[in-house]
């Protein structure tokens, strides 16, 4: 059994291809019974993640299988149609490595961004709790939120970095001269939408209206709450909004292009800013066609320059180099705790097999350098001992030690 992952990200594909391979919550139970109905026991466990930048899987199975679990995703969630060049596999320490990455910002557009480790938690969270996150998955996802907590405290990767929702505000700032006179509507009332209302809030934007699916209180701070409106009311209030930023969960777009048309009609052609954050994206493509429109995908915005961005790649390196290193000592622990478990089974069978009155005898002289002279001497030609194997190769001390606790507890 071995770490591997597969996934498609922003430096791979394009948001009309990552839009086709999300992992939600209903799915992933999906799939999480078909790989092991399909794959037994070569396959242990595993959980997805979802972001703006990437989708990806994480499991643990049989080594070599990669690419053999990756064509029974693609055919379950119906998604063939995306080139295989677009996807990337790893195994091991690259993989590994590459969850590190991913979860302290190192692997994000916006380099260094802090968001993405949250997400990473959410995402073993949920899946934890759906009880699909078997004992080694669950060993190496907490190995990658301990080594990414060390990356990101021990360099400066994430200084001054610009979040998603900080961009969209560093682009309306770009766009109007008086950000604070506009009328800006968010749709969602996700996470990513509340932080773009916290940051349209502090930075002097108080003219906030919210839709949602289901009408919700939103507070931004002790004085200052937003009660979202329904998904009827999204027509109207694209009409007296200057900006539109949507980051709902949707499979298809909730704006289209006749609705806008429609309110550019009663805003007499003033133009508005629409900033699509969301991926699955929430606004059809059509509608960056309409000349008094701006619209700027995920993607659009994530290419803005990034404030102190050379400093952070500066500090990347050092991040990455902590990363190898910290991701070299979690597979040789995994490794070795994986031997010392055969060895706990193997020894407790052997040890098994004394008669009572051997057992009573080391027990009262607590010399055990025969027992592991005699263990370490089996033959293990013999088809029958060869269970026993990992045990001839271990320390004698270790082996000393591990018999004392089997007497003590005899």
């Amino acid at each position: 059994m071995e770490l591997q992952l597969f996934g498609i990200n922003h430096k791979t594909s394009v948001i009309s291809e990552r839009e086709k391979f999300i992992i939600n919550e209903s799915n992933q139970i999906i799939l999480d019974n078909h790989l092991k109905r399909i794959f037994k026991d070569d396959f242990e466990s595993f959980f997805g993640i979802s972001t703006c930048n990437r989708t990806e899987l994480y499991f643990v199975a049989k080594a070599g299988i990669t690419e053999e679990v990756f064509y029974e995703v693609i055919k379950i969630l119906d998604i063939t149609d995306i080139p295989k060049d677009r996807f990337y596999f790893l195994s091991n320490h690259n993989a590994l490595s590459h969850m590190c990455k991913v979860a302290s910002g190192i692997d994000s557009q916006v380099l260094g961004e802090q968001e993405i480790f949250g997400q990473f938690k959410s995402a073993l969270k949920k899946a934890t709790d759906q009880q699909m996150v078997g004992k080694k998955l669950s060993f190496f996802s907490k190995k990658v939120i301990e080594i990414s907590k060390t990356a990101r405290t021990d360099t400066e990767i994430g200084l001054n970095p610009l979040s998603v929702s900080g961009l969209a505000m560093k682009l309306i700032e770009n766009i109007f001269e008086i950000p604070e006179e506009q009328n800006v509507l968010v749709v969602g009332a996700g996470s990513l939408a509340i932080s773009v209302m916290e940051n349209l809030y502090r930075n002097g934007i108080k003219n906030i209206n919210s839709i949602n699916r289901s009408i919700k209180n939103i507070q931004l701070n002790n004085k200052f709450e937003i009660v979202s409106s329904s998904l009827d009311a999204l027509h109207n209030q694209i009409q007296i909004s200057d900006i539109v930023i949507a980051s709902a969960t949707t499979e298809i777009p909730l704006i289209g292009k006749g609705a806008v048309e429609n309110a550019l009609s009663i805003r007499k052609n003033k133009p508005i800013l629409i900033i699509d954050l969301g991926v699955p994206r929430n606004v059809e493509d059509e509608i960056r066609n309409i000349e008094q429109v701006y619209l700027f995908s995920i993607d659009d915005v994530e290419k803005i320059t990034q404030e102190n961005f050379g400093q952070r790649s500066i500090e990347a390196e050092k991040a990455m180099n902590i990363i190898a290193i910290e991701a070299q000592k979690a597979l040789e622990s995994f490794d070795l705790k994986t031997v010392r478990d055969k060895i706990n089974i193997q020894l407790d069978a052997f040890l098994k097999n004394l008669s009572s009155d051997e057992i009573k005898q080391f027990k009262e002289s607590k010399d055990y350098s025969e027992l592991v002279k005699s263990i370490k001497t089996i033959n293990i030609n013999d088809t029958k001992l060869n269970n026993y194997k990992d045990i001839k190769q271990t320390d004698d001390h270790i082996i000393e030690s591990m018999i004392k606790r089997f007497f003590t507890n005899a």
